[in-house]
């Protein structure tokens, strides 16, 4: 068979068991099946709620990043603001939540930038990209339990290389691609 020729297609799932649910994820466990009969167990599956990532601009046409400590990969980052959409609300609308939340800055207006998966192979959830211009700050930082955000104005110039890898740098080039 040639390249040309192989259509890779999606396996069959046989049977689903829920590791750990709670108010953050969703963690399964997939039996899976593919096209050559070859069974695929278990195949972890993470499902957590959307994520918005927002490269906000002050009146200025500096940049209003945050840094913070990122438990994950156990390192202090900085990057764009953003955080999960609470289940009943829109991406756009957890776009300006996160970004008042963590800034107390506004925008004056809102850019879709368009959405990627946060991790395709397994997770089920996607990034939604936005552009904040015109940012003013409004209020306090609102912060969650457990955060501790610095909130950071910069000039543009150099800032993508400052930014830490992950989908803050695919926000800051979407970003630019719009500027």
């Amino acid at each position: 068979m040639t390249e040309e020729q192989v259509r890779p297609v999606p396996w069959k799932v046989i049977d689903t068991d829920t590791v750990v649910a709670d108010r953050w994820i969703r963690l399964r466990a997939d039996t899976c099946v593919d096209a050559a009969g070859r069974t695929i167990a278990p195949y972890y599956v993470l499902e957590p709620a959307e994520w918005v990532s927002v490269l906000a601009l002050n009146t200025d046409g500096d940049a209003v990043v945050v840094e913070e400590y990122r438990h994950g990969a156990g390192v202090v980052a900085l990057g764009t603001i953003g955080g999960g959409a609470d289940a009943d609300e829109s991406p756009r609308d957890a776009a300006v939540r996160e970004l008042r939340e963590e800034t107390g800055y506004e925008p004056r207006e809102l850019v879709d930038l368009g959405a990627t998966w946060a991790n395709f192979g397994n997770h089920t959830n996607r990034v939604h990209h936005f552009l904040a211009l015109d940012c003013v700050r409004v209020a306090e930082q609102s912060l969650d339990a457990g955060e501790m955000i610095a909130v950071r104005v910069l000039p543009l110039e150099g800032l993508g290389d400052r930014l830490q890898q992950s989908y803050h740098q695919l926000t800051w080039y979407k970003a630019l691609a719009h500027l």
